[in-house]
């Protein structure tokens, strides 16, 4: 089989111009889950974890389980042109479920390194004369290279749990042989242009307080259209690589 060759450019350019394009047709299928997506983020940044733990927590899980609700939508929309019925779209189905499965799957994968990393940096600061530190952070970094070379490959997950096909480790990992480097570039120029911005915006808010709260504004619009670029490009990805929903036989018929 002929390994398919990820077109950097093209890529970005379909998922910075799709999610331009489609905007308010994206943000109308998921306004009410979207709305208090946002709005939890918002009474989060208010809430701090150590005064009050419980609240913190609750609003991490109802972000938890919102998320995938939005996610699935777009994918669904991006990949097979599904838009649910109804005004009101907050359902958490079978779909959302194994996306949200599929999420903490990859966070596991960078788990390990994390952890040896943290615990190597905590016991060279308690014990400083000590090399046993060094060792575990040094592996700990080992292990967070590997982690996020199958982290980038196997995040084409996401869009195929969204859309029915097989959550297929193996399939996705053979697909994208030979992308890794492809896949981070694109993930590179989605994110950084974005994080100029975010920077910019932050700059000027400490210069002019007074424009707080045109900045925040901004921020939200900048935060809403990364999350919509973001999604874009994982399904147009998926859709290079792997194939077109659809290909591969279904997990189940109906979420």
């Amino acid at each position: 089989m002929t390994k398919l060759k990820l077109d950097i450019l093209g890529t970005v350019r379909e998922a910075y111009g799709g999610a331009w394009t489609h905007m308010g047709e994206m943000l109308r299928l998921i306004w009410l889950p979207g709305l208090l997506y946002l709005a939890t983020a918002v009474i989060s940044m208010f809430v701090d974890p150590a005064e009050d733990l419980l609240t913190s927590l609750l609003l991490n899980i109802v972000a938890l389980f919102l998320w995938p609700i939005i996610a699935v939508t777009w994918h669904r929309f991006v990949l097979i042109g599904d838009a649910p019925a109804g005004s009101f779209h907050l359902h958490f189905g079978r779909r959302e479920a194994r996306f949200l499965m599929v999420s903490f799957f990859l966070f596991l994968l960078l788990l390990p390194g994390l952890l040896l990393a943290m615990a190597g940096t905590t016991v060279a600061q308690e014990q400083p004369q000590s090399t046993t530190g060094s060792l575990l952070g040094f592996i700990g970094m080992l292990l967070i290279l590997v982690s996020v070379y199958f982290f980038v490959r196997l995040s084409l997950l996401l869009p195929a749990a969204a859309v029915d096909d097989p959550v297929d480790a193996r399939l996705v990992l053979e697909r994208t042989r030979g992308n890794f480097w492809r896949m981070v570039v694109v993930f590179a120029l989605i994110v950084l242009p974005i994080a100029l911005c975010v920077v910019l915006l932050a700059s000027l808010m400490q210069a002019m307080p007074a424009l707080a709260i045109l900045g925040a504004a901004a921020f939200a619009v900048i935060s809403i259209f990364f999350a919509i670029v973001n999604v874009a490009v994982l399904s147009v990805v998926y859709r290079e690589l792997v194939g077109p929903p659809g290909t591969q036989a279904p997990d189940f018929d109906d979420a």
